[in-house]
This record gives C-alpha cells, structure tokens and sequence, in this order.
C-alpha cells in the first residue's frame, strides 16, 4: 500500500475514533516505528508500505486507541531539546514543566549546584545543565528504577559526568543543603481526584508520582518541613504546582521563612511554578 494511501486510510479510521490532533499522530507513528521522515511522508507519496509493516503499524494503533499515549507506546518522550527515555517506574514530562527551565534563565540566578527532588527521567536537570554548562546536579527520587533511567539519560544527553544519583525520599539523607537552587516537580494530584484524570494519565503514570496526598500539598509540607530541620541560607525553591496551589504553597513557604515567593504561569496562562529563597 502507498503511504499516502495508508495515511488516508488510517486518517478516517482514527478521526472516527475520536483522537485529537490525529494527522499529526499518524504521521509521528510512522516516523517512530519505520523511520519514514515528515517531507517524504508528504512529498514521496509512493512510498510502499510492506504488508508486514502495516500489521506491525495495526498493533501500535490498536494500544494508541486504548488511550497508551505516544511516550509509553516508544518508551520516550522529548522535553525541551532533549530526547529522553521513559519507563513504567518514570512519570513522562510534559510540555508544563518548561516553564520551569525558562523561569530559571530568565531570572538570571547564578546555578553553579542544583539539587533536584524527586527526578524521574532527569528531565530538569539535565535541561538546566544543557543551559548551565558549568553547574553540577545532585538529583535524588526514593525509586532505584527511575534513578536508573535518569542515569541512562544523562548519558544520551552528554551530562551524566555532571550529575550524582542518591536514592532517598526527598531530603531525608541529607544534613546540609549546600545548593544554588533546589528544583522539584513533586506529586500535586489530591488522592480523591486520581480516578478522576484522564486514562492516559491514571493507567500510565506511575501512582506515586501522581498521589500528594489527601489535599495534594503532602509533598511540599515534607520537603519545606525537611528543610527548616536541616537549616539553610541564600538557597532558591523552585517547585512545580497545580493551578489551584498557588495560594497555598505561597502561604506555606513564606510561613517556613521564605522571601521574594514569585507565582510563574505556564503557556496556557495558569500558575504554574513557584520561586522564593531561604
């Protein structure tokens, strides 16, 4: 079959189906799984597609209408400029938690040493290093799977002789924090809401990086409560956080001794992250 059969073929049956943006995620399928670029897709309108191809292309559509989003069907996602791998144990970046690179940058913070809480993919980090050339990362996640993943990222983004991994539950084996920044994307989702989400989210993100708590706020009382023990001075917290937290995590840092809190809003125009210094 020509490929410009196929995308027309395929373009009616997932447009019934109800996808969003559905050209665009056909043409991203082929890209991935055979390797068939954007302009020859357009302009090589006769390229052939193998029957066995096609079956193999069928069992990718069939996961991706069963709501498994793009990132776990390839097991990677892009973030920024940078391509990084994905697993069940990592939660996958969206476009959101850009902000918080772009917030960093423009605010013109001297970042020599970052401490990112709870890493995932290494996302942030290995962002803010692509931009800090100089700076060094400790990132720390209470899963080994996901430091593990981090790790491989680093790799494949030339930043791993920049970063240290520790495997703990937010700051719990640290007892000094002699860090520019602490950057954290923690889990914000209120338990009662999780059913709540959407199927791409629920079923595939893993549930710890997704659960704050009965009010959603559980992740930011520890980490802010751990620092106050530990004791600090001239350190920025950047966190991440839903767009109805924006009061609340104000209220909570400036009680801890924070000063100069700044609320950024995302593309979309919502709270988005958090900034003050200690």
């Amino acid at each position: 079959m020509k490929i410009s059969q196929y995308i027309e073929y395929k373009l009616k049956k997932f447009t019934n189906y109800g996808a969003e943006n559905t050209l665009q995620e056909i043409r991203y399928i082929l890209q991935e799984h055979l390797g068939i670029s954007l302009e020859d897709q357009v302009f090589k309108k006769n390229l052939v597609i193998k029957k066995k191809q096609i079956l193999q292309l069928e069992k990718i559509f069939d996961e991706r209408k069963n709501k498994k989003p793009l990132s776990r069907i390839f097991q990677k996602t892009y973030f920024r400029d940078i391509k990084l791998i994905i697993n069940e144990h990592t939660f996958s970046p969206r476009i959101d938690s850009e902000v918080l690179i772009d917030v960093l940058v423009k605010q013109k913070i001297t970042i020599r040493n970052i401490l990112e809480l709870g890493t995932g993919t290494g996302a942030l980090s290995i962002s803010l290093l692509k931009h800090f050339k100089s700076a060094k990362s400790v990132v720390t996640d209470i899963s080994k799977e996901a430091i593990y993943i981090a790790k491989k990222n680093a790799i494949l983004n030339n930043t791993d002789n920049q970063m240290q991994y520790i495997c703990c539950d937010w700051l719990s084996c640290f007892k000094n924090l002699n860090f520019d920044i602490l950057i954290s994307n923690p889990p914000y989702i209120k338990r009662t809401e999780i059913d709540l989400l959407d199927d791409e989210v629920k079923k595939y993100d893993p549930l710890i990086s997704l659960d704050g708590g009965h009010d959603g706020l559980a992740a930011y009382r520890k980490i802010l409560n751990s620092i106050k023990k530990i004791g600090c001075k001239n350190l920025f917290v950047l966190f991440e956080i839903g767009y109805d937290q924006a009061t609340q995590v104000t209220d909570m840092m400036k009680g801890h001794g924070f000063t100069k809190v700044q609320v950024f809003n995302d593309y979309c125009n919502l709270p988005r992250c958090i900034l003050g210094k200690i």
